[in-house]
């Protein structure tokens, strides 16, 4: 079995609303992708194959509202592939 992220993949849009004042928040990528080289978290492959291996946990996007700058993170739910 494989799992995918279906906004990775440009298989859907981030449809969210900033919850302070109603403006439809932007998807900024991967929230993974915000760690450094020398990050203490450990490589991002570890990290998507832990997401894949287990897809309840899914993809997680930061999402920043364009009107006051909030950032959220946005859990995306990994989708089976055949």
């Amino acid at each position: 079995m494989s799992y995918i992220c279906p906004l990775c993949n440009g298989l859907a849009n981030l449809n969210s609303s900033c919850p302070d004042c109603g403006t439809v928040l932007e998807n900024m990528g991967k929230k993974e992708d915000y760690a450094g080289p020398y990050s203490p978290y450990g490589s991002i492959d570890q990290f998507t194959s832990v997401i894949y291996k287990h897809a309840a946990l899914g993809c997680e996007h930061v999402a920043q509202c364009p009107h006051c700058h909030e950032a959220y993170i946005y859990r995306v739910n990994a989708v089976q592939t055949p």
